[in-house]
């Protein structure tokens, strides 16, 4: 029992602060629950004054009309059975696109403009459950660094604006394995409003992609390890069946039946067959296929056979630098832990610790062992970073703990703080396209442009839509209003579509556009001949380009012409008849 209540108090689950590393004053403690307050309060006051300035994703018209379909389906009292089969949409949750289209309908904002308020709030949400992970692992002060690391990730931060799938996922990822960790004091038969509390975060990822069912594996592997060392510790085999038993009935059906009502109560198509349609949905995911080649360290690779480092590479390239250093010796500073504390580390600290590196691990490990198919860097794996900021965090109190009796800490403060200023300034830089973001390892965003995927979800195609605008605007003045200019588009239209003023004509025939607005994903910017008239740039490296031409397609249409250039020839004349 002694040891039951070391573990409460070291973890801080209960209703005292966590302190998985050292004890710290009350005082202090609140002082860090401020500055997380505040952090917090900083990152929505951001939110609401830059959340226009996002432009439209590759995705986000296609979910934008799941969501109205999945919502008409409701309405229409289930007779509107188009959300059943629009595109592969359906093979999602509709969780988020539903919101998304409820409050549409209510919102003064654009449609869009309204999606990216949602889906920033959603971040926010995340935030908070990183930090309160942090603290339920490591306490107030390591609570605030993961929010702040968080926060501070750019392919998060700037994902949290336009990414309806991923980001909701993260959010949903990041509460689940908070209640987890939550949970585990009071086994076998924790409080029903922590098991409540759990479904419903287990819920809303699944209730986005089926792929949520992963943290109901988590919940079981947790359960089985609890119990297991519960038998060990009571040295009488035979409990292991009553434990399981317990944890079974009691903890996760409960959970895993209020997940899969979360789930079904917002994806239309798993209620028409609940058991098989969700299986068809992982097992479509699991064999999806890509028959195109992907960027990948400079050569185009085949997207379904990739090498085992794509996905790695791609996330340590993701993060901060010094998130990465401190991720580096997680695994260093957990076995010394381990080492230093023996067999008095608690049995719930150590689970909690697993679960932590098993979140971040075993997606990575699993992708990389099935080949599974990649083409957006690692996209569809940002649920692995709140859980990364968590671990980094731990390290860095831990530092921090140490350094406070290093008599040449001030200067290491000094550099530290230094480098987050820095840091800082390259996001402010990239705004609003923070998630091309790429750490000095490879050389920054410069050193990875035609190497790796930088703007691959056309962000970037609503500066360059406004670029083009104000070119014509000085060119024709007050006659801009009066003319029609025929646009083409690489990749997703309604990423530039959406902005275009009334004159822009969008066309599917690209040769015979007037303009053409291209990113580089792909090389797609070289692939037709024209003028630069607007670039879209971060730090210098190209994003998306507008060229001009017309003077191409003037030429190419007088050349068609059976009577361009010709000279008047009686000879010639045809005979009438």
């Amino acid at each position: 029992m002694s040891t039951f209540r070391t573990a409460v108090s070291g973890l801080g689950i209960g209703r005292s602060p966590g302190r998985l590393w050292a004890s710290r004053r009350p005082a202090a403690e609140a002082w860090w629950d401020r500055l997380s307050g505040l952090a917090l309060l900083a990152a929505a006051g951001v939110v609401l004054a830059t959340f226009t300035q996002y432009g439209v994703t590759w995705d986000e018209d296609g979910h934008n009309w799941y969501g109205v379909l999945a919502l008409d389906y409701y309405l229409s009292l289930f007779s509107d059975g188009r959300a059943l089969h629009w595109l592969d949409f359906f093979n999602y949750g509709a969780v988020f696109d539903m919101l998304a289209a409820a409050l549409n309908r209510v919102s003064p904002l654009g449609v869009y403009e309204t999606r990216h308020l949602l889906n920033a709030l959603f971040g926010l949400v995340g935030l908070a459950g990183c930090w309160k992970l942090g603290r339920a692992l490591g306490g107030p002060r390591a609570a605030f660094l993961a929010l702040v690391f968080l926060l501070l990730t750019p392919n998060y931060y700037g994902q949290m604006f336009n990414n309806p799938k991923d980001i909701p996922f993260a959010v949903g990822g990041i509460w689940a394995s908070y209640y987890m960790v939550r949970i585990l004091p009071s086994l076998p038969r924790p409080p029903l409003r922590l098991l409540i509390k759990l479904g419903l975060a287990i819920g809303l990822a699944m209730g986005v992609r089926v792929g949520g069912l992963l943290f109901l594996c988590y919940l079981g592997l947790i359960l089985a390890l609890w119990g297991l060392w519960q038998t060990i510790a009571l040295r009488r085999p035979l409990a292991v069946v009553t434990i399981g038993w317990t944890c079974l009935w009691r903890v996760f059906l409960v959970a895993a039946s209020i997940a899969v009502a979360i789930m079904l109560l917002f994806w239309p198509w798993a209620q028409q067959d609940p058991l098989q349609n969700p299986l068809r949905a992982l097992a479509f995911f699991s064999h999806q296929t890509f028959p195109f080649r992907t960027l990948f360290d400079g050569s185009f690779v085949p997207a379904w056979d990739l090498p085992w480092t794509y996905l790695p590479t791609y996330i340590a390239l993701a993060l901060p630098e010094l998130v990465l250093v401190l991720l580096a010796a997680a695994p260093i500073v957990t076995l010394a832990g381990i080492a230093r504390s023996g067999r008095e580390l608690p049995r719930e600290t150590a689970l909690g610790l697993f679960l932590l590196g098993f979140t971040v691990l075993f997606p990575v490990a699993y992708a990389i062992a099935i080949k599974a198919v990649l083409f957006d860097g690692m996209r569809h794996f940002l649920f692995v970073l709140p859980p990364i900021a968590v671990a980094a965090a731990l390290v860095a109190d831990r530092a921090i703990g140490w350094l406070a009796g290093f008599p040449y800490r001030r200067p290491i403060y000094a550099a530290l703080a230094m480098y987050g200023i820095g840091h800082v300034a390259v996001m402010a830089m990239l705004h609003p396209d923070q998630y091309v973001y790429y750490n000095a390892f490879v050389g920054g965003v410069d050193g990875a442009q035609r190497k790796f995927k930088l703007d691959y979800w056309a962000n970037s195609y609503a500066e360059a839509v406004r670029g083009l605008e104000g070119y014509l605007r000085a060119e024709y003045g007050a006659e801009f209003e009066e003319r029609e200019f025929t646009v083409a588009v690489c990749g997703p239209p309604a990423s530039a579509r959406y902005y275009f003023p009334d004159n822009f004509r969008l066309t599917h025939k690209q040769d015979n556009a007037e303009f053409y607005i291209a990113f580089t994903k792909d090389n797609c910017d070289r692939a037709l001949p024209g003028r630069p008239v607007y670039r879209v740039e971060r730090m210098g490296v190209l994003l998306s380009v507008v060229l001009d031409r017309r003077d191409i397609v003037a030429e190419r249409r007088i050349a068609k012409s059976p009577f361009a250039g010709a000279q008047p020839n009686s000879a010639a004349a045809p005979a009438i008849r």
